[in-house]
């Protein structure tokens, strides 16, 4: 039990899980806007494209305020928020586009494997650069 409240209060393991709980609010959003376009009839790249920019907004507002409090009123973060998010949208796009036209899986289940790669991504460019401590 002492192990664990070590971990609790470590200030990095704190910041992971406000990560991920970010993470699991971004990927409900994305997922819901990327099926509910799939249903409306528009291409899986393009149902991936505006979920992920849906997802993108939540994703600065909550870990720049909650995750990484940060407190910079800078154009240059919010470019470095972009370019990690691109990274991490054309990650996601090749896994999203493997998963359809390799391993066989369905467009929809097909944008469930880029949560994992881009959740990795995501967490070290944004801790290690777009929100890094000055």
């Amino acid at each position: 039990m002492r192990y664990i409240n070590k971990l609790l209060t470590n200030p990095n393991i704190i910041q992971v899980i406000k990560f991920c709980i970010v993470g699991v609010l971004n990927t409900v959003v994305f997922y819901a806007v990327y099926y509910l376009l799939l249903q409306l009839g528009f291409n899986y790249i393009v149902s991936a494209t505006v979920g992920t920019i849906a997802g993108i907004v939540n994703s600065y507002v909550f870990n720049k305020f909650f995750t990484f409090k940060s407190k910079r009123k800078s154009i240059d973060e919010i470019i470095k928020f972009c370019i990690v998010c691109a990274v991490q949208f054309f990650s996601n796009l090749g896994v999203i586009y493997v998963c359809v036209n390799f391993i066989g899986l369905s467009e929809e289940l097909a944008g469930i494997p880029p949560i994992f790669t881009g959740m990795f991504i995501s967490f070290l460019g944004h801790k290690f650069w777009s929100f890094k401590k000055q």
